[in-house]
């Protein structure tokens, strides 16, 4: 697509029938959108929580420096619980907000209902725990830094009274509820002692124990990072009351010459609780997004409102267009070549990964490409009209309002609404399309609009942007791809993620049928400021148009105009300033990426078809030392997937567009309804033997999921799912009244 319209000029200067130069990728631009050039790694509205200095604490002939404190004496009345109904929700008591995400974002990446207390250092009061003596309000308990403060004198201690804690001691046994301790001093009340604070290098922690939270799928043995993470080792000295689930490896470099422990299960007096000695910051570490699904399928005991699934949404932008590359300034267009390497790839990767695992790649495509393929001098009569074409577009900031009804129209005013229907004989002049256009190649992927000539849409007309999709949708059509199994024909991805705030662009998106598209996670205006797992509905105010739905989408460090690793170092050294090679550049791929996989989130992955240049590919040599060419994007999803597999078993799905789309909209509706769970504890068994299911007026448009441990004894024909080693999960659809289920095996709150 950027070969000059004339090529000899003084011979073969023959103008398309549009009588305008060929359209690049990128035209001669000097700016381009962040969302194509600039990765932030911390690609969220949540920001990191600051942590506290350090002070003396005093165990018992131990001093360590700490900012947390440790658990307080506190004897509780063994009363255990033999009936009642506990709400479902979670209690999390943090010193902030901003700390408490740590531990309610691993819940809301579940859809688990939460409730948080914050707690000053002057105190607060606790909620209700429970109006009756046979109802509790909360099913699990987390505290996250024994919510501690620097008392000066008295050095760090929980902002909590021993009162306070009694209370909530109390409330565990009286009704069998967890607690989950997140960032504690060792002590012997959690039955160990503290080794010291660490480290000044590196200590890898690992889940050592997890046969008491199976169904959390976590690999045993796996090693993580806890760089950034202030630690406490331990040991334990009274195994009647603590047993190790996780463990720290040696460190070296702090002369820890033995495996330390880092949390435990505590059973004390009938009250059960999960420490770590280790705070979690699951806004940025990967480990905090590991370790997390120990805590939450202990304390939940695996029965919840909500679901956990793993996605992997791969998109490739651009296909048939050519871009320049960013180190060379050479055109480069994946070939038939590249793309077929991936058939191989998707079945390579879906027989490595854990069972029930689907995933594929999705391609959004631009047909002009094919035609400037089909046509480089836009003179073919068999190609007429030839291919759209236009001068380069003027840049406009990143967030450009277009005020309604201005700019100029860019596509050739004779160019109507109607598809300019060119002949196949023109199209299969593209070795590309013809690939394309086998039905075994075509249905390996799935398949999207990306925008007939990739026209940026911040500044753009509605008679244009009408035509990038009637044109686009037309060749689709007429191409053979739109008959693809996977397709999404209600959804585009918005050329270099423009148009955001152009009402213009949108009204002719949703007078065309296409009522959601993905943003770009880079720009905070374009994500949900209110819950990172629901998608940004456009308004008027913010966008010029309400009603299109913007779903959040992950850019990556590599790059839309880069082939070989080289390119993509030189221009990551270049916009982001990044030290080191491409094993560095993956590395960062690795423990970002894994971390939203974990973290449950199921944002699309930018990249876009220079990516998938194979043929002239680099070699790598990955962690089993094996050398082998990988084209960029395969090398990114192979980094990743490995990262993946070697820390858990559980399945990684693919959905296509409009689908994921349904989900992100579904997950915001559901989340409207206030669905909550409540137990039932059988008075016999003293074991919690039914769940009953509500929401706000128990109506919710879309189902509510909720997970089980093992079964029911009637599903009730609600759908289920049940894929590799995940749990069951029971969709209800609630219709005016709760729903209750019979547990096929009865829970233990013991």
């Amino acid at each position: 697509m950027l070969l000059p319209s004339c090529i000899l000029a003084s011979v073969l200067c023959l103008p398309s029938a549009f009588a305008f130069k060929h359209h690049n990728r990128t035209g001669n631009h000097t700016h381009f959108h962040g969302t194509e050039t600039i990765l932030l790694n911390h690609q969220s509205v949540q920001q990191p929580a600051k942590p506290l200095p350090l002070g003396l604490l005093q165990l018992n002939q131990t001093s360590i420096s700490a900012n947390t404190s440790f658990v307080p004496t506190v004897v509780t009345p063994a009363v255990p619980a033999t009936s009642g109904t506990v709400d479902s929700t979670v209690l999390v008591i943090a010193r902030d907000t901003t700390s408490a995400y740590s531990a309610y974002s691993g819940l809301n990446d579940r859809g688990i209902p939460y409730s948080v207390l914050t707690v000053p250092q002057a105190g607060a009061a606790l909620p209700s725990l429970n109006d009756t003596t046979t109802h509790g309000n909360y099913g699990l308990i987390v505290v996250l830094s024994e919510v501690s403060y620097d008392y000066g004198t008295k050095g760090y201690a929980s902002a909590l009274t021993s009162a306070q804690w009694q209370s909530l001691y109390a409330y565990q046994v009286a009704f069998g509820v967890r607690m989950v301790r997140l960032d504690v001093a060792p002590s012997a009340d959690t039955g160990t002692q503290s080794l010291g604070a660490c480290c000044t290098g590196e200590q890898l922690v690992s889940i050592s124990n997890a046969s008491a939270f199976l169904q959390a799928g976590l690999n045993v043995g796996a090693g993580l990072t806890t760089k950034g993470l202030y630690h406490y080792p331990a040991k334990i000295t009274n195994p009647k009351i603590a047993w190790e689930i996780a463990q720290f490896a040696p460190a070296t470099a702090d002369n820890i010459t033995t495996t330390t422990t880092a949390g435990v299960i505590n059973v004390i007096n009938g009250r059960q609780q999960m420490v770590f000695f280790m705070p979690f910051a699951t806004d940025w570490s990967l480990t905090s997004n590991f370790l997390q699904h120990a805590w939450i399928t202990w304390g939940t005991r695996g029965l919840f409102a909500g679901w956990r699934r793993a996605m992997l949404n791969t998109q490739v932008d651009d296909m048939f267009l050519e871009t320049p590359m960013f180190d060379t300034g050479e055109n480069f267009r994946c070939s038939a070549v590249d793309v077929a390497h991936h058939v191989t790839v998707m079945a390579g990767i879906n027989k490595r990964l854990n069972p029930g695992s689907n995933w594929w790649i999705e391609i959004g495509h631009n047909g002009n490409g094919n035609l400037e393929s089909a046509d480089p001098s836009g003179s073919d009569v068999v190609c007429n009209p030839g291919p759209i074409e236009y001068p380069d577009q003027i840049d406009t900031p990143l967030e450009f309002a277009k005020p309604l009804g201005s700019g100029s129209s860019i596509w050739p005013a004779n160019a109507s609404l109607e598809y300019g229907n060119y002949t196949l004989a023109c199209m299969k002049k593209d070795p590309l399309l013809v690939w394309w256009q086998q039905p075994a190649n075509l249905n390996a992927f799935s398949h999207i609009s990306h925008t007939f000539s990739h026209e940026d849409q911040d500044n753009s007309t509605y008679f244009d942007v009408v035509r990038e999709l009637t044109w686009n949708k037309a060749w689709l059509e007429q191409s053979g791809i739109s008959k693809a199994k996977k397709y999404s024909g209600t959804g585009i991805i918005p050329p270099a993620i423009t148009g955001m705030h152009n009402g213009d662009a949108l009204k002719a998106w949703y007078e065309q049928g296409i009522v959601h598209v993905v943003g770009d996670n880079t720009r905070k205006p374009l994500l949900n400021a209110d819950n990172e797992h629901w998608p940004l509905m456009s308004t008027v105010a913010s966008n010029g148009y309400a009603g299109i739905q913007i779903t959040p989408r992950w850019a990556s460090n590599i790059y839309y105009n880069c082939n070989y690793a080289d390119c993509v170092v030189a221009e990551w050294k270049n916009v982001s300033k990044g030290v080191g090679d491409m094993y560095t550049i993956l590395g960062i791929e690795q423990d970002t990426n894994t971390r939203h996989l974990l973290g449950l989130h199921h944002d699309p992955y930018m990249f876009h078809q220079a990516n998938l240049m194979y043929e002239d590919a680099d070699y790598y040599t990955m962690s089993d030392d094996i050398t082998t060419v990988y084209s960029l994007m395969e090398v990114w999803v192979e980094t990743v997937i490995r990262e993946f597999i070697r820390l858990v078993n559980w399945p990684l799905i693919t959905l296509k567009h409009d689908d994921i789309n349904a989900s992100f909209r579904d997950r915001m509706t559901r989340d409207a309804c206030k669905p909550k769970m409540t137990w039932d504890v059988n008075p016999t068994t003293g074991a919690i033997s039914a769940v009953t299911i509500t929401s706000t007026r128990n109506i919710c448009s879309v189902p509510i999921p909720i997970t089980v441990p093992a079964s029911v004894t009637d599903t009730q024909n609600f759908a289920t799912e049940q894929i590799g080693h995940d749990p069951l999960t029971i969709w209800v659809k609630m219709a005016g009244q709760p729903v209750t289920f019979t547990l096929s095996k009865p829970v233990s709150i013991y």
